[in-house]
């Protein structure tokens, strides 16, 4: 076992190191292949992922298709399970309690996916492939995802050779600083799951369903915008809550690979006035008050990110939006 123990960590040593990159055309085709791949294919396998100073191991079903179905099971600590059925996911506790909610954003439970398709990859990342590699049994290309400054995380993704899928990610920080990595362990592609594969383990659940979301895309320009975000940034996004008698709007602003939320929502009549500043691995959260409103932006980039958004939202000129 020790053994084995050491090859993995030449192997992510090596490859980490890995030869001088070269530029290619074809890189960033890869991307929006692996985006394709991990949503389309059927696979089944195991994976660790190393993040918040802990390592978790897993193992995942996935049935690919116009409505996905997954399943990520825990393989260590206690049992947890979360089940997808298209934007319906369901995380299972140990004490079968079951929380059900719609994913909005229709993204897989794979952890460390970069989003390649939400938009196209602008000049702020240099893509190339920097070698090749073996993962879980498969040959994989090494592709480089290297941010041109500081207000973005880089990536070192190994893609299978043949189908594209993702069998391995690092988000880096700017010191090429490994931040949190997924790699798979055991994989088989193309086997689909059997039914009893996608659904919960246990028969007897506690469930209740999450508060479902009241946002409604906004027909015309938002009340805020980010007037200085950092370069490759713009708005993908723009919601409000219909319910509230002062609605919560929802903004964000995308480069391409990473995104960060705004949230502008009536501030609480007991709350202090106060700036926080939390972080979690990559994940990052700039919170503070103004007057009667309370700003919340975060997002899987670094800290200057956030802090440089917060800093710099405003009232909209141009007409107030309507939801739709």
């Amino acid at each position: 076992m020790k053994g084995f123990a050491t090859r993995i960590v030449l192997s992510m040593v090596f490859a980490l190191a890995g030869p001088v990159c070269a530029e290619s055309a074809d890189a960033r085709a890869m991307l929006n292949q692996m985006s394709a791949a991990i949503r389309s294919l059927d696979y089944q396998g195991s994976f660790a992922y190393q993040h918040a100073g802990r390592v978790d191991t897993l193992r995942v079903f996935h049935a690919g298709g116009a409505v996905e179905r997954e399943r990520l099971i825990s393989l260590n600590g206690p049992r947890s399970e979360v089940i997808r059925n298209g934007r319906n996911v369901t995380c299972i506790q140990p004490d079968g309690s079951a929380t059900v909610y719609v994913n909005g954003s229709g993204r897989g439970l794979l952890p460390l996916v970069p989003d390649a398709s939400s938009r196209p990859l602008g000049d702020q990342y240099d893509v190339s492939i920097s070698g090749s590699d073996r993962v879980a049994g498969y040959l994989a290309d090494i592709i480089d995802v290297t941010p041109r400054d500081a207000f973005r995380y880089g990536y070192r993704l190994w893609l299978d050779q043949g189908t594209r899928l993702l069998l391995r990610s690092t988000v880096l920080d700017s010191e090429k600083r490994v931040l949190e990595q997924f790699m798979f362990v055991s994989l088989e592609i193309g086997k689909l799951p059997d039914e009893t594969e996608l659904v919960p383990g246990q028969r007897e659940l506690k469930t209740t369903a999450a508060a479902a979301s009241d946002e409604a895309e906004l027909r015309g320009a938002s009340e805020w915008r980010v007037n200085k975000p950092p370069t490759g940034f713009a708005l993908v996004s723009a919601r409000r809550s219909g319910l509230a008698e002062k609605p919560t709007e929802h903004l964000v602003y995308s480069d391409g690979l990473a995104s960060v939320s705004i949230y502008i929502e009536p501030r609480n009549e007991n709350a202090a006035d106060m700036t926080t500043m939390a972080g979690r691995g990559t994940l990052n959260i700039y919170t503070y008050t103004e007057g009667d409103l309370r700003y919340t932006v975060l997002g899987d980039v670094p800290v200057a990110t956030v802090t440089a958004m917060a800093r710099s939202i405003g009232r909209n000129t141009q007409p107030r939006a309507e939801s739709r």
